[in-house]
Order: C-alpha cells, then structure tokens, then sequence
C-alpha cells in the first residue's frame, strides 16, 4: 500500500499529470455549485414543494409532536433538546457523507474520460515498452457500474433504520461508498491494461494491496474538497499496480 501511495505522489510531479488532476476539481466544483444553488432554489422557493400536501401534512405532524412532548411535565423541555440534538448529529453525519459523495461522484465521472490518457502517461514514463490492450467495452463497463450501483442503493434503501444508531449509520455508508468507489476504478482502470484472465483473478476485493490503498484514498474523499482529486489518485495508483502485475505475466510467458 505505501509503495503505490509513493508512486502515486511521485507521478504528481509530471506536467501531463498535474494538469490532469485539476481538471476534476474545477468542472466538479463548477457543476456541484449549479446543482446546488438549483436544489436550494427548488427546495425553498418552489410551489411543488412548500405547498405540498405531504410536506405540509409532516410539518403539521412534527409540530404536534413537539408540542405533545414539550407539554410533559420536568422532563419535556429536555427530551426536546435530546431529540433535536440526535436528529442535527444524524443529519450533520449524512450530511458530510452524501455531500463528499455528491462531489467524489462528479469527480469519478469526469476522471473516467481520462483514464485511457492517465494510463498512458505512467506507461510512458515507468514502463516504456510494456505493450498492453485491455479487454472489453465503454458499453459492458458502464452497464456493470450501472447493476453494482443500482445494488448499493438497493442495499442502502434496505438498511436505512441504520441512519438511527450513531456511528454505526456512518461506517455502514461510508462501507457502501467506498465499495462503489473501488469497483468504478478497479474495473475502469483494469479493462484499460489487463487480459480479461489476468484482471478476473487480480479485481477480488481481498486483494488487499489495491483495497487498502483505495480505502485510504476514499477516507481522504471525505475531508473537504479532496475528494475532488481521489479518483485521478486512484486511477495513477491501479495503473502502477496493473503494470506491475501485467509485467511480472509477460515476463513469465516468455
């Protein structure tokens, strides 16, 4: 893992490189910014939502309820305090999570345009000569991230009571990102260099070299505005890996 982290930092000093991570940081930030100001737009100013009838029937319904649990005797005033403390901590949580996600999906997406020019790059500087072709198609890549993806929001519908155990709710998402993350560029990255039976037996999630580094890499997503340069990071480190390995095959078939 430190070995591909090294790599990986090391590359950033390359001019083809350095341009390239930036290019997720200011398309990604540009089109959160749009899509942000349009679902606040949305969510404060428009009929649809203020004045509907489901939204005003839960406004009505919380109201009730803190004026039913306020009115309890000694004790109201301080389970309304507990309650709206829980509910801001439960909320600040997924807040983070699904805001660094938001910008870590916007990132990947715009990086998987470059995968083909990254890998060319560490190609071309740490294994000239190294002939590689990949296997597959844009249209079998996007329609296996489209079924993995559409399974961790499956996954994620189901166990939505785990957004009510402090904690617990955090890593379980952050377990559901992070398993989408490594999947896109596992298998974005590994259709680029690797021969189908090369990458079959080398994609396991228990290869832990490549899922340790990408675990760090996704941890880092979460802080502000990192996120934003991970998946250029992802990309480089899985190329030195596939290289490596790819290699290490061709060295033993001749």
């Amino acid at each position: 893992m430190f070995d591909l982290w090294l790599k990986t930092l090391g590359d950033l000093k390359e001019p083809k490189i350095l341009v390239r991570l930036f290019v997720p940081f200011v398309a990604a930030i540009i089109l959160v910014s749009l899509l942000g100001y349009g679902v606040f737009g949305v969510l404060m100013f428009s009929d649809f939502v203020t004045q509907n009838p489901l939204v005003m029937e839960m406004q009505e319904f919380g109201n009730e309820v803190e004026q039913t649990v306020g009115a309890i005797p000694l004790i109201g005033s301080a389970l309304l305090w507990v309650g709206g403390l829980i509910m801001a901590v439960i909320a600040g949580v997924l807040g983070v999570l699904l805001g660094s996600y938001l910008i870590l999906l916007f990132a990947m997406i715009i990086t998987g345009f470059m995968t083909d020019s990254l890998v060319k790059v560490v190609r071309d500087k740490h294994y000239p000569g190294l002939d590689y072709q990949g296997h597959g198609s844009i249209g079998d890549m996007l329609w296996k991230l489209t079924k993995f993806g559409l399974l961790m929001l499956l996954l994620f519908i189901v166990t939505i009571p785990m957004l009510f155990i402090p904690l617990i709710n955090a890593i379980w998402f952050w377990l559901l990102g992070f398993l989408f993350f490594r999947y896109s560029i596992v298998l974005d990255v590994g259709q680029v260099i690797l021969p189908e039976a090369l990458f079959n037996k080398l994609k396991s999630v228990d290869n832990w070299t490549p899922t340790l580094t990408l675990a760090s890499m996704f941890f880092l997503s979460t802080l502000p505005l990192v996120g934003l340069f991970m998946p250029v990071l992802g990309v480089i480190a899985m190329a030195h890996y596939y290289f490596d390995k790819l290699s290490v095959a061709t060295d033993a078939e001749k």
